[in-house]
């Protein structure tokens, strides 16, 4: 959910790897990877890339952007 609430707090902006990672997990070492498989889950959830519909897109190596 902090990965979801950090997206939409900067709604059409670039969020960096590393500011995800330092909203989503704050007191813990959490790595690309573990995002990657969280950033994934959300992607379903929401439904993401299917019946055409985008809401999260990634820019490689720097981040994801909520579009929608």
């Amino acid at each position: 959910m902090e990965i979801l609430i950090a997206l939409l707090e900067r709604r059409g902006e670039l969020v960096s790897k590393q500011d995800l990672l330092a909203q989503a997990w704050p007191n813990a070492l959490a790595e690309s990877a573990d995002l990657t498989v969280h950033m994934s889950a959300l992607r379903h959830a929401l439904r993401d890339g299917q019946d055409g519909n985008r809401f999260i897109i990634n820019i490689p190596g720097r981040g994801y952007c909520f579009i929608a």
